[in-house]
């Protein structure tokens, strides 16, 4: 009786330490109307804007900048736009992924000049891993160098964390069984990156440590090959594992630490890694760095197809390419998982440590908050060792530069992100975590210093984004060319056509994530539809999208067709992103509204339907044209002892023309 009651002690002291916690949030987020009002409009009242940053966001923004009950559009969130708060509008937010670097250097962190035009159209956020640091009175700071470019202070707001996930393949020799590695310790997961194992039987994870056994085999290094802020995540973990100089780094060794810096020349320390034929000599080759796709996505698949290989990258990601490659990690107590059971990152337990001057939410420098401890365990027994935080980025002058309509949504939507009930709730559940209360509050007071001086009426209009929707797209019969900052078709080379095609190019997967084990395969397909040269359809729409010849990895059902149900989709359209890939992205919907949903035949005798959670079809100029489709399904209808509850889909597909690839541009 006496310890049930200590217990229940501890549970309404832990209630109320959590509701102190988030009454301090909801008035630092009510000081964001208050101090922001006087600059900005109305709740709501806000345009449509773009953004672009780390792809370890953008499975968060894509959820965020949704319209289902989850987004900012749809969200019943006091915080949120779904047409029933403020002044009632619904502003749209959209993202585009690239690297951390590439998105800070956007703004001038590297060098204290704008680069947005690369990008072809107007940034109005970033995203980034990599908090840019100061101070801002610091010559050649990053700050320093983005308060120059932009000719304003700078707002840095932590939007939500997650886990770093290490994912590996191992080795699967002829004539042998397959090797198991499910785990790794700190110590030899610091050696295998620096190099110093070399070898898969070297691990003692490993199913079979014997010479010329089932583990022998070099293990292959794969890392992101641009600057990123997951390797400099990654990196600083390393570091705190082992902060000694490195071999193989150069004739003036170098630390972890020094192998993080993501401006740096051609050759940032950020893609560098301890490596040389002369100086690593052992048994095979030591790393590879993965080419061929966009962000995570290249190491990921990679990994995922080719044995002997081991990577690291964000858990919303691993578990989107990879989630049966993700292994253990040690935490100075146990092995343990990225992931909780409900799909969170396992970092409720990570400690950020609020940087100097966070009070004041101006040129704040995050750059050295970090949530990774190799020996968390010690401290929270079942947490996860590798943390981190992720920010968004916006001048503390917004209205002044963009117009008070963007700063408005600006302000509205990141004051969404850090709200628990907001953000926090429609990213939980795949991959990412709720920041720390004091995390949180030092976000929402960093909003707080969002505004500046309006510009006029008259100039306002001019500056305001177009709709997403609008005709700021164009499809081509050509390859587009890059003029101007965009991407334009040649002169007369509109699409003149009306049908659009494809087919399946790559095997499309479909595996269960939660439910009854299952992985789909299918190695044809296709998709068609009508539409004009502004993107936007005529006729019907999108026809259809069907994957078949189909293979389970069910023994009694071996044969499976998969087809988007309610079509066809008469509002669908092209929307046109930038001039890197992707290029473009293909948005299904349809006139009266409602999710959109997918058909699951050949697993008994009633099919399975889901609808769709999240789902990103970009496209991707070349030749072929390609449609990248990545999305996460949950059973809608059918028997849960036989469909998966839950379906994580990857596919590629071609698009085209009578007479040719189908091109997107946005002149």
């Amino acid at each position: 009786m006496f310890m049930l009651d200590r217990g229940r002690t501890r549970a309404v002291r832990r209630r109320g330490a959590l509701l102190a916690s988030a009454v301090v949030l909801i008035v630092a987020v009510m000081a964001v109307s208050a101090g922001s009002a006087a600059a900005l409009g109305e709740q709501c009242s806000g345009s449509n804007v773009r953004g672009l940053g780390a792809f370890l966001q953008y499975r968060a923004q894509v959820r965020w900048g949704s319209s289902n009950e989850l987004g900012f559009n749809g969200s019943s969130s006091p915080y949120a736009c779904n047409g029933s708060q403020g002044a009632g509008g619904k502003p749209e937010v959209s993202y585009t992924p690239t690297d951390s670097a590439t998105a800070l250097r956007a703004w001038g962190a590297q060098d204290g000049a704008r680069h947005e035009e690369a990008f072809g159209f107007p940034v109005r956020f970033l995203g980034t891993d990599i908090a840019p640091a100061g101070p801002v009175g610091e010559e050649g700071s990053m700050l320093n160098k983005m308060h120059s470019a932009l000719g304003s202070d700078v707002v840095v707001v932590p939007v939500t964390q997650t886990a770093i996930a290490i994912v590996s393949n191992p080795p699967a020799l002829p004539g042998h069984a397959a090797c198991a590695v499910p785990r790794i310790n700190a110590t030899q997961l610091q050696k295998v990156f620096s190099g110093e194992i070399k070898n898969w039987r070297q691990l003692s994870a490993a199913s079979d440590s014997n010479l010329g056994g089932d583990c022998d085999q070099a293990i292959t290094r794969v890392a992101r090959e641009e600057s990123a802020g997951t390797t400099y995540q990654f990196k600083h973990y390393l570091d705190q594992v082992n902060p000694a100089p490195l071999p193989c780094t150069g004739k003036t060794q170098r630390t972890w630490s020094q192998l993080q810096a993501p401006f740096d020349g051609e050759a940032p320390a950020n893609t560098e890694w301890p490596r040389s034929a002369g100086c690593q000599e052992g048994e095979g080759p030591v790393t590879t760095v993965a080419k061929g796709g966009e962000g995570e996505a290249g190491p990921l698949q990679f990994v995922a197809n080719n044995h002997g290989t081991i990577t690291y990258a964000s858990l919303p990601e691993a578990e989107d390419k990879a989630p049966k490659q993700i292994i253990e990690l040690h935490n100075g107590a146990k092995f343990v998982s990225p992931e909780t059971e409900s799909g969170a990152a396992n970092c409720g337990a990570a400690k950020y440590p609020l940087p100097e001057g966070f009070e004041k939410g101006i040129n704040v420098d995050w750059s050295q908050v970090y949530g990774s401890n190799p020996k968390i365990g010690e401290a929270a027994a079942a947490a996860y060792p590798i943390c981190t935080l992720t920010w968004d980025v916006v001048p503390a002058n917004a209205a002044g530069l963009f117009g008070g309509k963007v700063a408005t949504t600006l302000r509205d939507y990141l004051r969404f992100l850090v709200f628990p009930e907001g953000g926090g709730a429609g990213v939980r559940s795949i991959g990412y975590q709720d920041l720390p209360g004091y995390v949180a509050e030092a976000g929402a007071i960093a909003i707080n210093q969002i505004g500046g001086e309006e510009k006029p009426e008259e100039e306002e209009e001019k500056e305001e984004e177009p709709p997403l929707s609008s005709t700021g797209t164009v499809l081509c019969n050509v390859q587009p060319e890059y003029t101007a900052g965009t991407l334009a078709c040649p002169g007369g080379q509109q699409f003149t056509s009306q049908e659009i095609w494809g087919s399946v190019i790559e095997p499309s997967t479909f595996q269960s994530t939660s439910g009854p084990k299952l992985t789909v395969t299918c190695n044809d397909g296709w998709v068609a539809g009508t539409f004009k040269a502004d993107g936007t359809t005529v006729g019907g729409g999108l026809a259809g999208m069907a994957f078949k010849g189909c293979e389970t990895s069910l023994p009694e059902s071996p044969e499976a067709y998969l087809y988007l149900e309610g079509t066809p989709y008469d509002a669908a359209r092209f929307v046109y992103i930038g001039g890197l890939a992707p290029q473009g992205a293909l948005a299904l919907a349809r006139q009266g509204g409602g999710d959109v949903f997918l058909v699951l035949q050949g697993l008994g005798e009633e099919a399975c339907s889901y609808r769709a959670t999240f789902l990103s079809s970009q496209m991707v100029n070349g030749t072929p044209s390609r449609l990248v489709i990545q999305g996460t399904w949950e059973l809608n209808g059918g028997a849960e002892e036989v469909c998966p509850l839950a379906l994580q889909e990857s596919a590629q597909t071609t698009l085209q023309w009578a007479e040719g690839p189908l091109y997107i541009a946005g002149q």
